[in-house]
């Protein structure tokens, strides 16, 4: 048995899909064989492992729209399958393929050019890093629908959640400021002793964080830097400084947490709100941090 066929069956077992297998061995690896086939010659410049690829379209039976194998976008799903497992060449290969339709889509729901970078930003995070509750959502691809058709639609849902986040937000917050009553984290988070613990918090983080994180930290929340522009310092794609980014983030917001959990004698739940609240202001108060050195 190859180890396309191999570690598709692994893969079908572990989701629970076999029912929906209805070819033999025989016929069904032939079919994995061409998708693959057709996924290398789309794609030569980028190496995808059997096995890799075998679970990622073992992952297509679980999706409602899926009919047969040989209606799969096998070309798209393989660039997919590379970027989410990090293969070289794959992401450039992606920004090459959908950048712009990924700035036309978020041109379409976000009006103020301000925003649109950010909102890209977003989009390409969401796309290829996920956060820590999801997988990067190219991990989740089908190959239903082709890529040109499904990350326009992707993008277009990315941009309208944030802008509905951040008025949420908003709200929110004109709410906590004219409520007197209660102490929540959100006014915890302004009180003196709530200060002390995060923002050496934050610079503690920062030192640990790799040179070159910091660095593209700095150009973005301090000199003003967009992602191209960083990229284009740095040699690095748009993408790939959008990636990193979003690492960086993640990674100062998990060591404030480790640093003040043990500090801030509050209960599991408020200690989460209050992470939101550290989350939401992080680029403000990274800022600060980065400025003052």
């Amino acid at each position: 048995m190859s180890a396309l066929l191999r570690a598709f069956h692994e893969e079908v077992a572990t989701a629970g899909a076999s029912a929906r297998i209805t070819y033999d061995t025989a016929d069904l690896g032939g079919e994995l064989k061409v998708l693959y086939a057709r996924g290398r010659r789309a794609h030569p410049k980028l190496r995808v492992g059997e096995e890799a690829f075998g679970r990622c379209v073992a992952r297509c039976l679980d999706g409602r729209d899926f009919q047969s194998f040989d209606r799969l976008a096998a070309e798209d799903l393989y660039l997919a399958c590379a970027c989410a497992e990090n293969a070289r060449g794959a992401v450039s290969a992606f920004e090459a393929g959908y950048a712009t339709a990924i700035r036309r889509a978020v041109s379409r729901v976000v009006i103020a050019s301000g925003d649109r970078d950010d909102a890209e930003q977003r989009v390409w995070q969401h796309l290829l890093v996920g956060d820590a509750a999801t997988r990067p959502a190219l991990a989740k691809y089908r190959g239903n629908v082709s890529l040109a058709k499904w990350i326009p639609v992707v993008a277009i849902r990315v941009a309208l959640t944030l802008n509905r986040t951040e008025s949420s937000e908003r709200r929110l917050r004109e709410k906590a400021g004219a409520e007197a009553i209660g102490a929540s984290p959100e006014q915890m988070y302004m009180r003196e002793e709530l200060r002390r613990a995060v923002e050496p918090a934050i610079a503690q983080a920062l030192g640990r964080l790799p040179d070159r994180d910091r660095l593209i930290l700095r150009l973005f929340l301090v000199s003003g830097l967009t992602l191209r522009a960083i990229g284009q310092s740095l040699g690095l794609s748009q993408p790939a400084v959008s990636k990193r980014l979003a690492k960086a983030r993640a990674d100062l917001l998990d060591d404030i947490r480790t640093t003040i959990a043990d500090t801030l004698k509050v209960s599991k739940d408020e200690f989460s709100s209050l992470m939101r609240v550290v989350a939401s202001q992080l680029d403000v108060n990274v800022s600060r941090v980065l400025r003052a050195e």
